[in-house]
């Protein structure tokens, strides 16, 4: 009997240690043919303008203007589902972001939360039992149980279930399943299969059923009458999913749901296998337990939006921009069935092909409510299940696009990472395994290596949801962020396809989720390749370097973002508050369930400090180009610390830094005339050889829509031929001359 596949955590990784690099593309051929990138017909609300022609670099764009890109994430879900904040505190964190100073936060949505399957409790159950309890009724237990062993009555038990789900409003079903909770495991450890069967007769009475008499559809241990007519063989529990321990248990039942329960009302009857040598049996909540049997029904023409409003609504309110994460058949590596609809968990699934060639569904189950019971790594290849979710993608966009438009149009929502920390063969934080659907991987031979056909797969996955995006009605930026030991790096494979002609991308740009509270290694990342798993480079051909993930917790979080962006990268926080402890804020003791956030530390005020501090010229930071990365017009100055890079230019003006209390200066060129000075701690900037040209002005203030600000006259000192001017911490200052530098 083949058992439930086990992943092994901490096991070696198989894929990780090399990095794939694309040859010429014809060497990849395409899994699906048909795919083609999709080009927006609507009018772009974001896009990556990769021209490098009005802007050095390659620049954000958003309702056609550059954008300072610098995030940070919130997870409602996680707030409310772990913690369980009510809506309006929820609704405060995302105040605090916009409080922080950062220009979009990063929250999910879920392919269940705009497809919500619908649950109905068990109506009524009981079980039978044999043997000395043949005349027993069980019908006010709160539990029931199933159980066989061969040649003694005592130990044969069935149970019954009913539901009414008359108040069902969706049209049509698409799938059912039957989730049963076991709250006592297997008799003597031996798990087992369980057989489900639907019944035509719904009028049983549980307060009168016993072994002997009242009870449909029983004789002995074995369901009787007329198969397809009077019972129906709805599922039985899988080889892989074999009823053992507490746990949850699911049951398919969507072909007896659709076609043979009649008014709304399903009776199912639960019987353990009839030919096993040993005892088996387990007991489940009943009707009356602690968590009663449930009927889970799914649809496809289904569609909620109350939470996405709800979401959107507070973002809005906080004046932030938004960047969606898009939680379907593939988040962190795994499928999670509280993340997408049952239908959609009916579709192909990654199988392991043992040496005996038996076949196990990838699949591992939770005991973490939020994130669901059943863990599946969907084939990413199964044609079928990539259009549908492309096509919930582009309904979602479609009424994100409506909804706009009916609020004027405050473009809220500007970009999606439709697929997060994506893996072709993996649960998020396991091995690799070279997991083969043999009914979908059939292309496989036709590729020189398995990796290739990782990277094509891992491709086209992505492309066809970016696809869904781009041909809504409200297309926006998409994006992907990897992990570090992810097997189907998504970087090169597509700057190869975004330059090879015919073929190009609608993934606009790929980043990684490092961890690493290292501002040299943030400095880099923008523009240098780097090892981190195994070898990386976001510079590679018209990517957008980001850096999507970086903890919140780190002591030295204020600074990290300036190195980030002096060394030509953007980047996001992970984040602001909540249960995975990487926030910048921390509750006051969830000991207590006192979740009032607190700053996790002191360095917390000098991260939004920043932050504001980067408003005041955020055009020119999100437009141009640092001078590390290749740029001339914006420069850094000790962003690394131990007083490095303290000189710089402005045309043939000398421009020389002196930090005083440890922080880090910022110089943009914005014309011959125009030269902008800033400071994140008190400071001083030596301009030699400016006086000749002229000094019309010298003045404190801020870049607001990217027009100057003024809120008064800097003072400086003139020493020959040069000034020098002293900034306090976050000030900005612009110096204008009479003639060109």
């Amino acid at each position: 009997m083949v058992t439930l596949f086990t992943l092994i955590l901490g096991a070696t990784v198989a894929h990780a240690s090399a990095y794939i690099k694309p040859r010429a593309s014809t060497t990849y051929p395409a899994i699906d043919t048909s795919l083609k990138v999709s080009v927006p017909t609507a009018s772009v609300i974001s896009e990556i303008d990769i021209s490098q022609t009005t802007y050095d670099r390659l620049t954000p764009m958003v309702d056609g203007k550059p954008f300072f890109y610098n995030g940070i994430q919130l997870r409602a879900d996680k707030l409310q589902m772990q913690w369980g904040l009510a809506d309006n505190e929820v609704a405060e964190m995302y105040q605090m972001v916009a409080a922080a100073g950062y220009t979009h936060v990063i929250s999910e949505i879920s392919w269940l939360n705009i497809q919500p399957d619908a649950t109905f409790n068990a109506t009524k159950s009981t079980y039978i039992r044999g043997g000395t309890s043949q005349a027993l009724n069980f019908g006010t237990s709160s539990s029931v149980k199933v159980g066989y062993q061969k040649g003694n009555e005592n130990n044969k038990m069935l149970t019954y279930v009913q539901f009414d789900f008359s108040s069902y409003a969706a049209a049509e079903i698409d799938a059912a399943r039957l989730r049963f909770y076991v709250n006592l495991g297997a008799t003597n450890g031996t798990a087992f299969i369980g057989n489900l069967y639907g019944l035509s007769n719904n009028s049983w009475d549980p307060s009168t059923m016993t072994w002997q008499n009242g009870t449909p559809n029983h004789d002995g241990v074995d369901v009787t009458g007329t198969l397809n007519s009077d019972y129906f063989v709805a599922s039985s529990s899988p080889s892989w999913d074999l009823l053992d321990g507490v746990q949850y248990y699911d049951f398919d039942c969507s072909d007896f749901i659709k076609n043979h329960a009649s008014k709304g009302i399903a009776s199912f009857v639960l019987q353990a296998q009839t030919n096993a040598t040993s005892t088996v049996g387990i007991t489940m909540d009943s009707s009356r337990g602690a968590h009663p049997p449930q009927l889970v029904l799914s649809s496809k023409s289904t569609w909620d939006w109350t939470y996405l409003n709800k979401l959107l609504g507070w973002i809005e309110a906080a004046g932030l921009k938004c960047e969606l994460i898009w939680f379907g058949t593939e988040t962190t590596g795994t499928t999670m069935d509280s993340r997408v609809p049952y239908h959609v968990l009916t579709h192909v699934k990654n199988y392991k092909v043992a040496a005996d060639g038996s076949i196990t569904a990838v699949m591992s189950k939770s005991t973490e409510p939020m994130y669901g019971v059943y863990w599946y790594y969907m084939d990413k290849n199964d044609l079928t299940l990539r259009a549908l979710e492309k096509a919930t993608l582009k309904t979602l966009f479609n009424y994100i696009g409506a909804r706009d438009a009916a609020l004027g149009s405050p473009k809220t929502v500007i970009g999606v990472e439709v697929a997060n920390e994506p893996a072709v063969s993996r649960f998020h934080g396991s091995a690799f395994t070279p997991w083969q659907n043999p009914a979908t991987w059939g292309r496989l031979s036709a590729f020189a290596t398995e990796s290739d056909f990782v990277a094509r797969t891992m491709w086209e996955f992505c492309v066809n949801l970016a696809n869904g995006v781009k041909e809504s009605n409200y297309p926006v930026w998409t994006r992907t962020n990897d992990y570090t030991s992810t097997d189907g790096p998504n970087i090169a494979y597509n700057e190869l396809m975004r330059s090879t002609s015919g073929i190009g991308t609608s993934l606009d740009f790929v980043g990684l989720d490092p961890y690493q509270d290292s501002r040299s290694f943030v400095y880099n990342y923008g523009h240098k390749p780097f090892t981190l798993g195994q070898a990386w480079d976001f510079t590679t051909g018209k990517n957008l370097p980001v850096i999507m993930e970086n903890g919140g917790q780190y002591a030295d979080a204020y600074a990290l973002p300036i190195a980030a962006i002096a060394g030509g990268a953007f980047y996001d926080v992970y984040e602001m508050y909540g249960p995975d402890n990487y926030g910048l804020y921390v509750p006051a003791d969830a000991t207590t369930s006192n979740y009032t956030p607190v700053a996790r530390g002191s360095y917390v005020s000098a991260v939004i400090h920043n932050n504001q501090f980067f408003k005041k010229m955020s055009n020119d930071l999100a437009s141009r180009l640092a001078v590390a990365a290749g740029g001339s017009t914006l420069d850094f100055y000790n962003v690394l610390g131990g007083n490095t890079n303290l000189t710089g230019s402005f045309g043939s003006v000398g421009v020389t830094y002196a930090q005083i209390a440890g922080g880090a200066g910022v110089s943009i060129k914005r014309s011959a005339t125009e030269l902008v000075l800033g400071a994140n701690s008190a400071a001083t900037f030596t301009l030699s050889g400016i006086v000749p040209f002229g000094i019309a002005s010298v003045q404190k203030g801020a870049y607001i829509n990217n027009v100057w600000t003024s809120t008064g006259t800097a003072s400086y000192i003139t020493s020959g031929n040069n000034i020098t001017i002293t900034l306090v911490a976050y000030d900005v200052v612009r110096v204008m001359t009479n003639k060109g530098v």
